[in-house]
């Protein structure tokens, strides 16, 4: 696309509410002035995110996170800033021009060639070339309408059909290659990587493609086939079918997980709207983290022969240490969701998932405990499962279940559990630095002291008004000694006027996450304090009596080297400059 103009950025900005964006993705809840909700971003049991949607900013005080609505977006879902524009501005019903393939253009190279890519597959599905394709799927009781919604495709089987249509198009085959689309050849020269086979593009946020899977359509190994990994795709960070479900998971909170595109596909066509799939790799803990963030209940269908059931019983304990309530089906005869749902219909899944058992009836129906040595097996395993949740209730309610499938002690399973927590904090404890801390401890409260009035001055000059003003006049960017806090200074004090600075567009001048944190931090704190944060005369006392005590240091240490040297003029000179800073700071210390 063109770039971007910035009034037209701001335009999509206005039109997303932050606090709207934020909620479509994870639960928010209204504490005052903002809005709070445990972080996406790392890992806690207090929410410590914050989202104020006066100033249309989030800051999480857990980790240091924070944004405008579009930092967010490409935070949230691994994108970058064209595609969360692009997004933001499809949510808002707002144009953006399209690309003219000039030189001009800010479209991402690997993403240039995929959306190339796809269009080609497309063609070749449309054509002659596409009637075993359509063949295939059809027999497979898939309509087209659902395969122009994934935007399903196909290959030729020839070589290079792709690599002529990259040509035409003036697509490098260098580039083609870093978007896994070609193999390069041991004499040199390419081959294209998907050859006569049924092509699902992985669609990402806003419709982006990121990379491919194949099915063949004939004997040829591998039955399947996806793009490696790419700088724009990570096959663990990625759900099949998840731009499809999103609104479906947002408004049931519920969600089917499954292997593979068909059974996606299938699931989707019965009426299923709410099925991602973990599809080219076993569920790992980034995809687990992606759909706990959508669903608080989630019904693992995985295939019902044996690897099928140790996938699911792995993909279930992942979501399980997340908090999700989790619920397995059981296939009979072995069968996928997608044979079930074509053989029995919409009414035998939804009776098969009613009877999904939970993780532990689940897990002890795989291998049920015949002896009191399998009991404790099984225990100490489950405990392993509950000691990683971090919600103390839903681990309560876990450990009572386990008390009761297993038939032991509750006080015994807790116990345990507390012993676990134990040795672990002690290993923690002992992987620790014990090196003695009180120098430097001493030295970060002073430290911490500082920062905190400096935090509290740049809060003053983004408030603007005649505090604004006062700092402007009293103090210079060189009295901030904390370099990040300083090049805030310098760029606050030189925004024009007296007025409030727009924070949004402050932060987007911004060149580092480390400014960012910074400014969200001290916007969301100083917007939920009613009282208006500490006195701007208390936060000057603080730099200027830190400014003296550093100077007197400096004198101290001239003083020594005058007594060593035995230079008595510059010996009384420099104790008449430590009364006098004595004089100073005792005069500033008078005010607190």
């Amino acid at each position: 696309m063109r770039r971007i103009p910035e009034q037209l950025i701001e335009d999509i900005k206005a039109a997303n509410d932050i606090v709207d964006v934020i909620s479509e993705r994870i639960r928010t809840k209204k504490a005052g002035r903002n809005y709070k909700a445990v972080c996406p971003f790392h890992d806690e049991k207090t929410p410590s995110f914050n989202i104020n949607p006066e100033r249309q900013i989030y800051h999480c005080f857990g980790c240091g996170v924070g944004g405008n609505v579009i930092t967010f977006l490409m935070e949230y879902e691994k994108i970058g800033f064209l595609d969360a524009v692009r997004e933001l501005a499809q949510r808002a019903g707002i144009s953006i021009p399209e690309s003219d393939g000039g030189a001009g253009s800010a479209e991402d190279p690997v993403y240039a060639a995929n959306a190339m890519a796809r269009r080609y597959f497309r063609e070749c599905r449309a054509g002659p070339e596409g009637d075993a394709a359509r063949r295939y799927w059809q027999g497979r009781g898939i309509s087209d309408e659902m395969t122009e919604m994934f935007q399903i495709g196909c290959a030729k089987p020839g070589w290079d059909g792709l690599l002529k249509r990259a040509q035409k198009e003036g697509v490098p085959p260098s580039v083609l290659e870093e978007a896994g689309l070609v193999i390069e050849r041991d004499k040199g020269g390419y081959y294209d990587r998907f050859r006569d086979r049924l092509v699902f593009p992985l669609l990402w946020s806003g419709g982006r493609v990121v990379g491919f899977g194949g099915r063949a359509l004939d004997d040829s190994e591998p039955k399947y086939l996806n793009s490696p990994e790419t700088r724009v795709y990570h096959k663990g960070h990625y759900l099949y079918g998840l731009a499809q479900a999103r609104s479906a998971l947002r408004a049931s909170r519920e969600a089917i997980l499954v292997e593979g595109y068909m059974d996606t596909l299938s699931l989707y066509e019965a009426g299923f709207h709410n099925v991602v799939a973990s599809a080219g790799t076993a569920l790992t803990i980034e995809q687990a983290r992606i759909l706990s963030r959508y669903a608080d209940r989630v019904f693992v269908a995985y295939d019902g022969d044996a690897a099928g059931i140790a996938a699911a019983t792995k993909a279930a304990e992942l979501l399980v240490r997340l908090g999700v309530k989790v619920r397995i089906a059981e296939f009979p005869d072995g069968a996928d969701p997608d044979s079930f749902v074509r053989q029995s219909g919409a009414d035998a899944m939804k009776e098969e998932l009613s009877r999904a058992r939970d993780f532990i009836d689940f897990l002890l129906g795989v291998s049920p405990p015949e002896t009191a040595e399998d009991r404790e097996k099984a225990a100490h395993e489950l405990l392993e499962t509950v000691a990683s949740i971090e919600d103390p209730i839903k681990a309560d309610l876990m450990l009572e279940k386990i008390a009761r499938s297993l038939s032991i002690d509750r006080g015994a399973l807790t116990r345990a559990l507390e012993a676990r927590k134990a040795s672990a904090s002690r290993r923690s404890a002992a992987r620790a630095d014990g090196a003695p801390r009180r120098g430097a401890e001493a030295e970060r409260v002073v430290g911490a002291a500082e920062r905190a009035a400096q935090k509290g001055l740049l809060g003053l000059l983004l408030a603007g008004g005649d505090r604004a003003l006062r700092v402007r006049e009293e103090l210079e960017p060189s009295d901030f000694t904390d370099p990040l806090m300083r090049g805030l200074a310098e760029r606050l004090m030189g925004e024009e006027g007296a007025g409030a600075v727009d924070v949004g567009a402050f932060l987007d001048k911004l060149s580092s996450s480390e400014e960012a944190s910074v400014i969200t931090e001290i916007s969301v704190a100083a917007s939920d304090d009613d009282n208006g944060g500490r006195a701007c005369d208390d936060y000057i006392r603080i730099i200027r009596r830190s400014a003296i005590e550093t100077e007197i240091g400096v004198v101290d240490r001239e003083i020594e080297t005058a007594e060593m040297t035995g230079d008595e003029e510059k010996l009384l000179a420099r104790v008449h400059a430590r009364q006098e800073l004595a004089r100073r700071l005792r005069e500033l210390s008078a005010g607190d």
